[in-house]
Parts: C-alpha cells; sequence; structure tokens
C-alpha cells in the first residue's frame, strides 16, 4: 500500500531489474576454473573403470542395442533404471577413447554448463548479481559435494545441468506470455535428470510451484507504474498465476509417472543382488540433517553469514526496510527442494555428499535471497564486515576445494602405478589377489580388474579377499576358480605380507601429496 500511495503522490518508480546476462557468462567461465588441476588426473578406481573405454565397433542399430543392454543389465544387476545416463556414458566413451584428459576437459564444460543454469535461475528469480555469483562460487568449491566433479561418471553430475535448467525454464514460463516452449524445456529438463538418477522425482513440486509463483513480483521497468501490487492486480504478474497456467503447471506433475512405476515394479520384481528396498528411518533423517551444513561450507563461512545477519537484525532494529517478501518465490522454492530432496533419501541408508543433492540447492536459493537482502542494509560498516567475512571464508573453501582435488588425484596415481605394473610385467593368466582392508578397499580391486581388462590384460585375474584372506564374492567380476586362500600375486595395502604362505615382496608403491605431508602407499607381492 505504501507503494501504491507513493505512486498516486507521483514518486518515480524504481523496478528490480534482473542482472545481465553477461554475468552468467562470467560465472560460467570462471568458477569451474577451480578444477583445471583436475585435467591432469587420471582416471579413478571409483567409477570410471567399466565406464570410459570404448567398445568396438559397430552399426548404429547394434550401438542402440548395445546401449539398451547395458541399462537393463544395470537394473537386473542394482535397480537403477538410469537410460540417459547410459547414453551419456556411452558417447562419451566413443569420442573420447580412453583418453583421461579429453574426458576431463568434457567434463570441465559440463561444469560450465551447470554453473549456466544455476546462475540463469537465480538471475530469474530476481537476485542480486554478487549474491548470486557467491552462491554459485560456493555451490561449486564446496569440497564436500565437489566429488561430482572430480569423478567424471558420477550421476548427480551428469544430471546436474538438466534438473537446474529445467527449473530456470519453468520459472520463465511464469512470466512468459508464451509459455508452452518452456513447459516443454522444463519438462524434457526433469525427464532426462531422472533417466539419470530416479531421486530427481524431487523437483517436480518445485518445478509446478515455480511454474505458477516465480512471477509475484515484477523485475524489469512496468509501464502501468504497477512496481510492488500483488498479482492479480498487475497484469503482467496475473498471467503467471491464471487457471490455465495452474493446470499447465500441474501437467509438469506427469514426469513423475516415470519414477512411481519404476518404483511400483523394482518393489514387485525386486530379486537377489538389487539394492534392498527399505522404508524411511529416523536415522537417515538425522544423516541428512548433519550432511546439509557440511555441503553448505558452514564451518567456513558461518562467521561471514552470522555478521549478516547481524546486520540485517541491527538494520531491522533501526528501523530499515528490509523487503524480504520479494524474494518470497525463492524462499518457498528453496525450502520445497529441501523438503523433498530430504524425503526421497529417506530410505537409503547410506550418506554421501552427493546425496546432499537436490536438498542442499534449496539452502543455494536461500542464501542467494539471503545475501541479496543484505545488499539492502543501509549500515555499511556492517555489510563490508560480513562481505570479508564471506570472502574469507570462500577463499578457504576453494583452498579446501584444491585441496581435496589433490588428494584424489593422489589416489588415482598411486593405482595406476600398480596398474601399469601389473601390466607390463605380468605373464598371461597371472592371477592377482586384491586383500582389501583399511587403506585398499574391494571397490578398487574390481575397478583394478576393469581398467586391466580395458587396456588389452584381459588375461590377468583379479580375485577378491578381505584382509585376512577370506574370499570375497562380486557379481561385477568374471568367476574364477575358488580358491581358500590369495595365490600368484597379491595385493595390499599394508606392509606386511598376506596370509597363506610364504610371500616375497615384488615392488612397493607410494605417492606424495599435500606438500609431502600425507602419502597413499600400496604392495605388489609373488607367493613363493
Amino acid at each position: 500500500m505504501e507503494t501504491v500511495a507513493a505512486l498516486a503522490a507521483g514518486a518515480t518508480p524504481v523496478a528490480r531489474r534482473r542482472f545481465a546476462p553477461w554475468l552468467v557468462l562470467a560465472g560460467t567461465v570462471l568458477i569451474p576454473c577451480i578444477y583445471l588441476p583436475s585435467l591432469a588426473t587420471p582416471f579413478d578406481f571409483i567409477d570410471d573403470g567399466n565406464l570410459v573405454y570404448p567398445s568396438p565397433p559397430m552399426d548404429v542399430g547394434e550401438r542402440v542395442a548395445l546401449v539398451w543392454e547395458k541399462v537393463v543389465a544395470n537394473y537386473e544387476h542394482l535397480g537403477p533404471f538410469r537410460p540417459v545416463l547410459w547414453v551419456h556414458w556411452e558417447i562419451a566413451a566413443e569420442l573420447f577413447q580412453a583418453d583421461s584428459v579429453r574426458w576431463r576437459a568434457a567434463r570441465l564444460v559440463w561444469t560450465g554448463l551447470a554453473v549456466a543454469a544455476l546462475l540463469a535461475l537465480l538471475r530469474e528469480l530476481g537476485m542480486r548479481p554478487l549474491a548470486a555469483l557467491f552462491a554459485a562460487a560456493l555451490a561449486f568449491w564446496n569440497p564436500y559435494r565437489n566429488e561430482i566433479w572430480t569423478s567424471l561418471t558420477l550421476s548427480e553430475g551428469v544430471a546436474m545441468p538438466y534438473a537446474l535448467a529445467a527449473l530456470w525454464c519453468a520459472a520463465r514460463a511464469s512470466r512468459s506470455r508464451v509459455a508452452w516452449p518452456w513447459e516443454i524445456a522444463s519438462a524434457l529438463g526433469v525427464l532426462a535428470a531422472l533417466g539419470c538418477k530416479n531421486v530427481f522425482a524431487a523437483l517436480v513440486p518445485v518445478q509446478m510451484y515455480l511454474r505458477v509463483y516465480a512471477s509475484d513480483y515484477c523485475r524489469v521497468p512496468c509501464p502501468r507504474l504497477c512496481v510492488g501490487m500483488e498479482a492479480p492486480a498487475c497484469p503482467r504478474k496475473a498471467v503467471g498465476m491464471a487457471p490455465a497456467a495452474v493446470w499447465r503447471a500441474g501437467g509438469l506433475g506427469l514426469t513423475l509417472l516415470l519414477p512411481i512405476g519404476h518404483y511400483i515394479y523394482y518393489r514387485l520384481n525386486w530379486h537377489v543382488g538389487q539394492y534392498p528396498p527399505s522404508g524411511p528411518t529416523m536415522a537417515q533423517f538425522g544423516r541428512m540433517l548433519r550432511a546439509l551444513p557440511g555441503a553448505m561450507s558452514v564451518d567456513f563461512v558461518g562467521v561471514g553469514l552470522a555478521l549478516a545477519l547481524a546486520a540485517m537484525i541491527i538494520a531491522k532494529l533501526s528501523g530499515a526496510a528490509l523487503n524480504a517478501g520479494r524474494y518470497r518465490s525463492t524462499w518457498v522454492a528453496g525450502g520445497l527442494l529441501i523438503l523433498f530432496g530430504i524425503l526421497v533419501y529417506l530410505p537409503i541408508p547410506a550418506m554421501s555428499g552427493r546425496y546432499t543433492m537436490p536438498a542442499v540447492w534449496g539452502l543455494d536459493l536461500i542464501l542467494a535471497a539471503f545475501l541479496s537482502l543484505l545488499s539492502e542494509v543501509p549500515a555499511i560498516r556492517w555489510r563490508r564486515a560480513a562481505g570479508i567475512g564471506l570472502g574469507a571464508g570462500l577463499t578457504i573453501v576453494a583452498v579446501a576445494n584444491l585441496g581435496r582435488q589433490e588428494k584424489f588425484a593422489a589416489r588415482s596415481e598411486l593405482l595406476w602405478q600398480v596398474v601399469k605394473a601389473v601390466e607390463r610385467t605380468a605373464e598371461a593368466e597371472t592371477r592377482v589377489a586384491w586383500l582389501s582392508g583399511p587403506a585398499l578397499n574391494v571397490e578398487e580391486g574390481i575397478h583394478f580388474r576393469w581398467h586391466l581388462l580395458g587396456r588389452g590384460r584381459g588375461d590377468v585375474a583379479v580375485e577378491l579377499f578381505d584382509e585376512i584372506g577370506r574370499p570375497e564374492k562380486r557379481c561385477e567380476l568374471p568367476a574364477t576358480p575358488e580358491r581358500e586362500r590369495p595365490e600368484g600375486w597379491a595385493m595390499t595395502g599394508a606392509p606386511q605380507p598376506p596370509p597363506g604362505g610364504p610371500w616375497a615382496l615384488r615392488q612397493s608403491f607410494r605417492h606424495d601429496y599435500w606438500a609431502g605431508r600425507r602419502h597413499y602407499e600400496c604392495y605388489l607381492w609373488a607367493h613363493d
């Protein structure tokens, strides 16, 4: 009402513009640069072993059949249905021909697309430019979340540009008089994200909300002088909230039929080997709540956030007008992302940095709105102190990210020393016993075998044992004759020889990181 009265008195309206598109481009180029060191990192032993090597030459029909066979096999062995993800993996394997530099350069470009999608969404929601750039940098530099960019094949990294672009298109449709192209693009983005991982069903309620309510407040100069009015008083705002828009937003929810259908079929046809179905637990709820602060780098930027909150409280007490309502659609969208992002992970009894997505994206939106509101604080000293605290925290986040990248690369470098040594010196039909333990896990042994297979040494068998020499069966490796104890060659993560007879150390491996303050090591043994 104050705004209306001011306009009636002849005041000049002040419209809130979206920030310039070139800032989206600048963030797209600069923010991913923190991952430039990863270009020198070889393939990892977490997800890359069976995905980065190309298939033999074949025609298009055979290629499509092969990809579908892999999609079905992935469902049969584990349970997830991920056709879009497998198409990405197969295309990349064919284009990059097991060249880690080309794989990582493409991943860097894909990171930039994800940054562009996030910044475009924040721009559409009316965030201030520095607030949007800070929130995006924190989201992509956070060391707890950065595994999706240091690893080449994790589904969250593949899905992120699709998912965030879908939300941007939904918000853009809200203020567009020709909305259907944006609605179609938004639906296709969600479908692509669901084709990478079903948990992105959490996006759909947020997508539907943004389609209707993202245009709550004008963000461009208004010729009708209705700045600040609520819809439907403003004709422009009424476009997004018309009954037809609500129905079409409901149509976006049809994409949920895909994960719902998968879940029903999965529960009715579950078999041993697939991820075991389970119900939501309070233990997982607690794990999610504890993980989200780490995914927002609260330990690094907490001081800056506390100063920003203090600045706002002081400004409010002094009578300053901080219009938090103008970011209402962002607050609500962020809250919905947090809520549904937590709900979809409650049945999963595990926690990882990437499992905080998409819930943590809601916190990214809320942070951007919070910092945009900070820019309205008239107390310059408090605002400046908060800015210094946040800038220092972001710098520490960047350093921690680089340190984690170096640690990740060091682990890969160590295991590649072993691959190359075995590849070069092992005789045909050599058996390598992989003894897992605290310093050498069984998943690395599986990928060790896959890397040898991809490099033409499929004749070298890898047999899995635990640290006391008991055999471990895994469906990912071809069946080998069962042995009660390791024979032939053996890999351990500790300098003690394997159990089961006389062993001679054949070669030790070591790779330092963090300026030599830490290192990884492992040992190759031969059975006498």
